[in-house]
């Protein structure tokens, strides 16, 4: 892997990767390029101009949510394997630019000495971008939960059944879910002003991914991820929303189901929706968090990053302001094979959810 020639983030200290190991989450204000991050939002505003020119830029009062016509069209018009490069949903649209070296110079690779601070120099999986084709290559964990993520809920439809094993060179067309080999961020995730509540107990507003929830899959290789935000983001605006502590319970439950029943993470969410969704039978995990945590709402200045445990319980929060649209692309890392192969990654018998961190998170305690 190339050394990064971007700068690189400051290093954690002691009290701060003990804060992280606590709360699962740490923000960090302010660290990422601002240059960097003005050239992120110049691309978000020129990529509006042509698929939403009715959004102008210096008139917030035009900054409304897509029409059903709108977001519909977004989808028709694409012919990239059903990921479109752009595509919009109420008050949220997505650009998937995340292979582009200007995100990753942004983020990811501005905060991997960090990242191999907390995950161990040598076992991180370098974000390497798109090839001259368009195509990322590299280690996809071929689990239920990227099956579902590549091909939808239904296991009918999937082109072929978990395996539980790494493809070492999984190919992903640029626009797709890069995020699964590491090789790009998620691209801009951007809320909208004035977007709706998320509604009784945090469910969410009907919108992909609305609601409190929990990433990926319990077993795998993913366990750090980060967001980070380009522009100035003002309390209420849209942040990061998370539910301090909760990565230690969830962490324990869905291994626990895991171990007792064989039931995956993907399974898991499969059986909610048949019984009729999360609005009428919630993961009990959740419900229990909820009820007894206070969420948290991050923000800050452009250039502020989010690091956060993979499986943190967290949503995009409530946008109350007028004129601010929440712009912040979002990435895991993944431990490399030799790193965390297979066998163990499926393995949790020692219970310790710090197990595939570095000694030095090991070795910090509250």
């Amino acid at each position: 892997m190339p050394p990064p020639t971007v700068p690189q983030v400051t290093r954690l200290t002691t009290s701060q990767i003990a804060k992280f190991k606590r709360d699962g989450f740490l923000v960090l204000p302010g660290v990422l390029d601002l240059e960097l991050c003005r050239q992120a939002r110049e691309d978000m505003w020129a990529v509006l101009a042509t698929q939403c020119p009715r959004i102008k830029r210096d008139d917030p009062k035009t900054w409304l949510p897509f029409t059903a016509d709108e977001a519909a069209s977004y989808q028709n018009s694409a012919e990239h394997d059903g990921f479109p490069p752009f595509f919009a949903v109420g008050h949220r649209f997505y650009i998937r630019n995340g292979t582009e070296d200007l995100m990753l110079d942004l983020a990811p690779r501005a905060l991997w000495g960090v990242a191999e601070q907390l995950l161990g120099k040598g076992e991180v999986v370098w974000p390497a971008g798109h090839n001259a084709q368009g195509f990322t290559s590299g280690p996809c964990f071929m689990s239920d939960d990227l099956m579902e993520v590549l091909w939808g809920p239904d296991p009918d439809h999937w082109t072929s059944g978990p395996s539980y094993t790494t493809d070492p060179a999984f190919r992903i067309r640029k626009s797709g879910p890069v995020w699964a080999n590491g090789q790009g961020t998620r691209g801009l995730y951007c809320t909208l002003p004035n977007s709706p509540s998320p509604g009784p107990n945090w469910l969410g507003t009907g919108e992909p991914g609305s609601g409190a929830h929990s990433d990926g899959t319990c077993y795998g290789p993913v366990r750090l991820q980060i967001a980070a935000y380009m522009d100035d983001l003002p309390p209420a605006s849209g942040g990061f929303t998370v539910w301090p502590g909760s990565h230690i319970r969830i962490w324990k439950d869905h291994w626990q189901t895991f171990n007792e029943t064989g039931e995956t993470h993907a399974g898991r969410r499969e059986r909610v929706r048949r019984a009729g969704g999360y609005a009428s039978l919630p993961e009990p995990i959740f419900e229990e968090i909820k009820s007894d945590t206070h969420p948290v709402d991050t923000h800050g200045p452009a250039g502020t990053v989010v690091l956060w445990h993979t499986k943190l319980l967290h949503m995009p929060g409530q946008n109350t302001s007028e004129d601010v649209i929440r712009q912040a692309t979002i990435y895991g890392y993944i431990k490399t094979q030799a790193a965390l192969p297979d066998a163990l990654a499926m393995d949790n018998t020692t219970g310790n959810i710090w197990r595939d961190w570095s000694d030095e998170v090991q070795a910090i305690t509250d």
